[in-house]
């Protein structure tokens, strides 16, 4: 009973932290709609978008794999794990910020001053510790020290943003505690290793680089065909770029929303010790489909409606839309917890990161081919089909490795 209780009280404090940053996340949309209106808000999702995409290089498969590594690590060697991949890290923020600020200025030049600060801002967090404190098992410090500083950057920029309606000062504000969240959680995390050391030889990033190849391949191609999509409307169909838009928020959110239940399984898989890892995967993998089917099936039902509510102004989101962004959630919560907690815990790394370039290979034509020919709701359901396609492939790994 003592382990239900403290199962469930880890995974609350997850939720705690997912959820305050949902609620604040929905909360700005009608605010920011409504002071600069939803055009300028669409290039903020824009941002936002590419910026998940060129995180990936900054994260370089510490946010996919890293959970799983820091709970089969000893807590004494944490702090040092930490450091090197802070380091490594700091030099890929280096490389990636201004390539995604070149980027941005030619998609949106005559907004090069808002999206050149909003892509630092939004590129900091992937610096940051939240993939150490899931694997850690300590939530209540992933929302202290990573979550809460970008929670309160946020309000208060949606406060600046109020008081001069000014939207590039609103991500400056951000950008402030967004850094402030990394450099308070490195402090936390490095003051618990007395006999830390910091190496800057590039060698030695290159070297810890190259064991995070298969985590990176997964991130970075699931990162593509996940964010493609926003590059294709804003490309091939920009009048409807407000739409996707939405839809993007919604699945964005909603993937947000699962993500306790996902950080929970990956400490909880292997720190029960080898012998058990293989009846917990079994059990994850069997209530994976139940919670994405669920999840996607509100999504798909309710999503009009909460585009209604959310955005103040007039859209043409309805079920033709909602409809597929609920199968992508479905098919999006089997695979993260088939392939980032399970595949990870029994060494499959390659597997996983086979699974997303057969998503990615299947999917950009897909997107590509959708918005030609059926605009929004093609590229939706091109992204659907290809998160399907990673789900039944990972379950197909999975059942190959048991049998």
């Amino acid at each position: 009973m003592n382990a239900i209780m403290i199962a469930l009280l880890r995974l609350g404090t997850f939720t705690l932290t997912v959820g305050a940053s949902t609620v604040v996340g929905l909360l700005a949309i009608p605010v920011i709609t409504r002071v600069v209106g939803a055009d300028a808000w669409a290039v903020q999702v824009l941002v936002q978008s590419q910026a998940s995409l060129f995180g990936v290089l900054v994260a370089f498969g510490w946010g996919t794999v890293g959970p799983s590594l820091v709970a089969s690590t000893a807590p004494e060697k944490r702090p040092q794990l930490f450091l090197d991949s802070l380091v490594t890290r700091t030099y890929l923020l280096l490389v990636a910020a201004p390539l995604m600020i070149l980027l941005m200025t030619v998609l949106r030049p005559a907004e090069t001053v808002f999206v050149s600060i909003a892509s630092v801002a939004y590129l900091l967090p992937f610096v940051g510790a939240s993939w150490y404190f899931v694997g850690e098992g300590r939530p209540l410090r992933l929302f202290l020290f990573d979550a809460l500083p970008q929670l309160l950057g946020t309000i208060g920029g949606l406060g600046v943003l109020i008081a001069t309606d000014d939207f590039t000062l609103m991500v400056l504000t951000q950008l402030v505690f967004n850094a402030g969240a990394v450099l308070i959680s490195s402090v936390v995390i490095l003051r618990q290793g007395p006999c830390l050391k910091a190496n800057f030889a590039l060698s030695n990033s290159i070297k810890q680089m190259s064991t995070q190849r298969h985590g990176v391949i997964t991130a970075a191609t699931g990162s593509f065909y996940v964010n493609l999509p926003m590059l294709v409307v804003n490309t091939f169909i920009p009048n409807q770029l407000d739409s996707y838009a939405i839809a993007d928020r919604l699945f964005r959110f909603a993937v947000t929303a699962f993500s306790p239940v996902l950080q929970f399984v990956q400490g909880w898989i292997p720190e029960g010790g080898s012998e058990s890892v293989g009846h917990r995967i079994k059990r994850a993998s069997q209530l994976a489909p139940f919670l994405g089917l669920f999840g996607g099936a509100g999504l798909a039902l309710l999503g009009p409606l909460a585009a209604q509510i959310l955005v103040q102004a007039p859209s043409e989101f309805g079920p033709a839309l909602s409809f597929p962004i609920g199968v992508s959630f479905a098919a999006v919560a089997v695979s993260q917890v088939i392939g980032l907690a399970c595949l990870v815990a029994i060494g499959r790394a390659r597997d996983l990161a086979s699974s997303t370039i057969v998503g990615a290979v299947l999917g950009a034509p897909l997107i590509l081919l959708g918005a030609l020919n059926f605009g929004v709701t093609g590229v939706i359901w091109g992204m659907a089909l290809s998160e399907i396609a990673v789900a039944l492939f990972q379950i197909r790994v999975l059942q190959r490795h048991f049998k």
